[in-house]
């Protein structure tokens, strides 16, 4: 009576954890997402791929999230949803492959899975075979090294599937073991072979499966290939390499050059096979076919060589004595055929059943007309020139257009260095110290919240993502990040668990001071983490270091992580430094378990200088050398030094304003707050009350600045107001904090560099020597067309390259809103604009920087203007910055004058439609509620500036501020 109590709980346990696991599933496939079940082989050398490469998109899979792994297993979901034509496959129908009946129990067969099976039984009889007909309906299938098989089923089949596949050895019908299971979408029909190329074939295959008694799995296996070979060659979607989970079979196609290829239509093609066996247990020689055989000892490969004699016209291609033949050479292993996924080959033991069949010179004389036309091979060499003969001359194009070009997720070039830490002081000093070793010129090193963290919006956009502490609900983006090429740089941070989850053995440690050894830093003293993480052993007794600390992981499918301990502390040798680097994309990811974030002096005496100088040290090596960012001596970090100001412009005018702005109050000195930046302006021989600072300007009205030309400035200004009155320093913190009172119409403010500079959404906006950075004030009624002024100061900086003569074939243009891009990759410039209501009245400050001679963090216009003169043998004269500034300012206020008129605004978008890159741009919305992407095509913009996408639910808008556009990865999601 006892087993029935426990008999039931069990029961109910597993009915809990079944639908658990549902639920999961169900989570995951509701959005383009596809979920994937691998078997991992004991002692590979490599996990599986991501993605079967039997799918038409393999390479396009980047992991969203991994759901479960064992020892043996992993389960993962992928997105985009991925894809397999079924065109070049065999139906299942009439018991084909494996003699299944048509009629499926499974109803509501809504999911299409793929399995991927042995070709050779497992070794051992197993009880638990689960037959194809109870999971759902197959549709088709491929044989090669492994048994490929589509079948529909449902969520409810599936949950159970994958419960068991992740349970314990998973096989199906004639004990083939299954090693992946995989969602995907179908497109096309399988092939029914009914040719007589096919008949023979399926019809054995069939009468196989109708004897079990005389049925022979090795034969009926070698059948299956025979016949799915032949399908591939008469499949219209034909290729060069068939994939099998990593196995090639290589396919051959040669043609006589005075002689065109074609579309086969109908081969009439005769197969034979023969068995001869190496060993005492199978010595039996089987034969079915009266055609001549000839067996003999060789490596599997399958050729097949088309002669083909044609006749053609300029409508139909007319085929006569039509000559196939196909050498087939199957070897295929006796007991169980092994996967070498390293090298994507199959290995094969001595003990071999060898499979020999040929088929040479099989005619047919049958008349075929193709109405399909045939189909043009280019040599891989000619390839280049093929693409060079076709490139559009430059005078053909007046207005270049951007090819969209495809990048990985992750942009190394990304000036982006991004901080996160729940922990607010950690999250300072992290900041702190890595401004102290980045190049700032290059880098914008700023923080991100937990929920910043947790949409994903930085993905593609980050040089490093450097982390301390817990990781969270961002860890699985986090990893994803490093899998797909990305530079991570954890601190004490439970990351190290997501990325090598068998560093789980702990001890605690609270403020423990440790000595560790890295590099020339010898027996540092630094604080360690509360958690004192080591590798968990993969042998109980282990007694060398290798045993201890294993240098491989292979449990992110499709990648292998090489580890390496760079340091260790010296009590009981606990990992102070890891780095795990991916050795499919690239990835580096640094795990400290010492605080490198934190200055000693806070927990130490004596001792902390020489600690916080090997800590900085230390991390200028790791960012250095091994992550490859570009990195400065920590010895040599300066704080900014401002410089003072100058006022430039008509000398009337600027006195007018000055006094307005600023009078004098009993002959003291004339200082005007302007938010929390305070100006003195200083007349003929005032001095300034203190030295240039972050908060404090002094402008001198009577001078000029030595490295500003005014006279080339105001030589191309042609404009009424704007850019006609500006403050000049060579080193300020933000022009836009000079304009953030009211001032005048087309008052400005121009800095050499920027030590503050924002940009929009509150993000560090890089601005080094030779950028050109302005800000003007626009004042202005309230009108429609007030939102697109962000959208008009774009347009003027491009304009204000490309409408130079000779210069209008520069490929510059505007990401919407208002970024300015060479190409669709590089980044060389965008705008800012607040505005401030008073009354009907709008002030709007518009804050520009387009980088013009810096060659950092992406590119300039002089690099852009040289590469084009080398392109294209042309002179055109390198940009200075008082001349882009000059023209700038004329353009914004032609364009803005433009915007005020009638009909206006439907002027302004076409000419902004010309210059920007987004013309029937597909993309993918994403919600910052969770859900799945939404696809749809760009538009237009309206007339508020929001851009217009057609979806499948209707038009769509959305709003230039709140959303970031990843134009290269098709993206706009939540504002970073």
């Amino acid at each position: 009576m006892l087993f029935t109590p426990i008999y039931i709980a069990m029961t109910f346990i597993k009915t809990w954890r079944i639908r658990s696991f549902r639920a999961r599933l169900l989570e995951f496939l509701s959005g383009n997402t596809s979920v994937a079940f691998c078997k991992v082989p004991e002692n590979a050398a490599e996990t599986p791929t991501l993605s079967s490469k039997l799918c038409t998109n393999p390479k396009n899979a980047y992991l969203c999230d991994l759901l479960d792994y064992t020892n043996k297993t992993r389960i993962c979901s992928m997105k985009p949803t991925q894809c397999i034509e079924i065109s070049d496959w065999v139906t299942c129908s009439g018991g084909m492959p494996l003699g299944s009946s048509d009629q499926s129990p499974v109803t509501d067969l809504d999911v299409d899975i793929l399995f991927e099976c042995e070709m050779d039984p497992h070794e051992d009889s197993s009880p638990n075979v689960t037959t194809l007909e109870s999971m759902g309906q197959p549709i088709a299938w491929k044989a090669g090294s492994h048994l490929a098989i589509v079948l529909k089923t449902n969520i409810e089949h599936l949950s159970v599937i994958g419960f068991q596949f992740v349970g314990g050895e998973f096989v199906i019908d004639h004990n083939l073991p299954v090693v992946r299971i995989q969602t995907v979408q179908i497109c096309g029909d399988p092939n029914k072979a009914v040719d007589a190329s096919m008949r023979s074939l399926r019809t054995d295959i069939q009468n196989n499966l109708k004897n079990p008694l005389e049925f022979q799995w090795s034969v009926h296996a070698a059948l299956l290939r025979k016949l799915s070979k032949v399908v591939d060659i008469k499949s219209e979607v034909r290729s060069t390499t068939a994939q099998m989970n990593g196995s090639y079979d290589s396919l051959q196609e040669t043609t006589s050059l005075s002689r065109r290829s074609v579309t086969l239509a109908d081969v009439s093609v005769n197969t034979g096979r023969s068995l001869s066996a190496e060993d005492d247990t199978d010595g039996d020689i089987v034969e079915k076919s009266s055609d001549i055989i000839q067996s003999e000892e060789k490596p599997i490969e399958q050729i097949e060589t088309i002669r083909v004699d044609t006749k053609t016209d300029d409508k139909d291609v007319v085929l006569e004595n039509v000559t196939v033949e196909i050498q087939h050479n199957i070897t295929p292993k006796k007991s169980s055929l092994k996967l070498d996924l390293k090298k994507g080959t199959s290995q094969l033991s001595t003990s071999l059943l060898n499979i020999s069949s040929q088929i040479k010179s099989v005619t047919t004389h049958k008349r075929i007309v193709s109405t399909t036309g045939p189909r043009k091979v280019i040599p891989l060499e000619s390839t280049s020139k093929v693409k060079d003969e076709h490139k559009p001359s430059s005078s053909q194009q007046s207005t270049p257009k951007s090819a969209k070009t495809s990048r990985p997720l992750v942009n190394t070039k990304s000036p982006n260095v991004l901080v996160y830490s729940d922990s607010l002081v950690a999250r300072d000093n992290l900041e702190a110290s890595l401004k102290k070793v980045l190049d700032c010129d290059r880098y914008t090193v700023q923080s991100v919240s937990r929920a910043a963290l947790e949409a994903g919006a930085w993905r593609g956009r980050a040089a490093l993502v450097a982390v301390a502490g817990c990781a969270g609900r961002g860890a699985a983006l986090l990893l994803a990040h490093l899998l797909d090429g990305g530079r991570l740089l954890a601190l004490c941070s439970d990351l190290l668990h997501s990325v090598l989850p068998y560093y789980k053995t702990a001890e605690v440690r609270e403020n423990e001071i440790v000595q560790f050894t890295y590099d020339k830093w010898k027996s540092v003293k630094m604080k360690h983490h509360i958690f004192c993480y080591q590798a968990s052993p993969a042998k109980k007794q282990f007694s060398t270091e290798s045993d201890r600390q294993p240098s491989k992981y292979t449990g992110h499918p499709g990648h292998e992580l090489d580890i390496q301990v760079l340091a260790s502390e010296e009590t009981w040798r606990t990992p102070s430094l890891l780095q795990a680097t991916d050795l499919t994309n690239s990835g580096i990811a640094i795990f400290s378990q010492i605080h490198l974030e934190a200055d000693p002096s806070d927990y130490l005496g004596d001792e902390a200088a020489e600690s916080n100088v090997a800590r900085l040290g230390i991390l200028h090596k790791i960012c250095g050398e091994i992550l490859g960012l570009h990195v400065r001596d920590p010895a040599e970090f300066k704080q900014v030094e401002y410089t003072r100001g100058f006022f430039l412009g008509n000398h009337v005018h600027k006195l007018s304003q000055v006094e307005r702005w600023c009078p004098a109050v009993d002959g003291g000195a004339r200082v005007q707050q302007l938010g929390d930046l305070e100006v003195q302006w200083c007349l003929r021989g005032e001095a300034p009350r203190e030295p240039p600072s972050e908060n404090f300007l002094p402008v001198h009205v009577y001078e000029c600045p030595e490295n500003f030309s005014t006279v080339e400035y105001f030589d191309n200004l042609s404009s009424r107001c704007v850019g006609r009155l500006v403050v000049y320093a060579e080193v300020m913190s933000s022009t836009m904090r000079v304009t953030s009172q009211p001032l005048a119409h087309g008052a400005g403010a121009v800095a050499g560099r920027q030590a503050a500079a924002r940009g929009r959404g509150g993000n560090t906006w890089l601005s080094p020597l030779g950028q050109a950075s302005i800000s003007v004030q626009i004042w202005h009624k309230m009108s429609p067309s007030t939102p697109l002024v962000q959208h008009a100061a774009a347009l003027a900086a491009v304009q204000a390259i490309r409408c130079q003569p000779n210069y209008e074939n520069l490929d510059i243009r505007i990401k919407w809103p208002n970024d300015i891009y060479y190409g669709r990759d590089v980044k060389i410039g965008g705008t800012i604009t607040t505005a401030n209501c008073m009354g009907d009245d709008v002030i709007l400050n518009i804050g520009t920087g387009v980088n013009i001679s810096n060659k950092v963090p992406t590119t300039c216009v002089n690099d852009i203007i040289e590469e084009y003169n080398e392109a294209h043998g042309a002179a055109l004269a390198p940009m200075s910055i008082e001349k882009f500034l000059a023209r700038y300012c004329t353009q914004l206020e032609r364009t803005l004058d433009q915007l005020a008129a009638d009909a206006g605004i439907e002027a302004f978008l076409r000419l902004y439609y010309e210059y920007w890159l987004h013309t029937g741009e597909e993309i993918r919305v994403h919600t910052d509620d969770g859900s799945s992407p939404v696809v749809g095509t760009v538009i237009g913009v309206d007339e508020a500036g929001w851009l217009l996408v057609n979806t499948a639910a209707g038009e769509t808008k959305l709003a230039p501020d709140g959303n970031t556009f990843d134009m290269m990865s098709g993206l706009i999601a939540p504002r970073l």
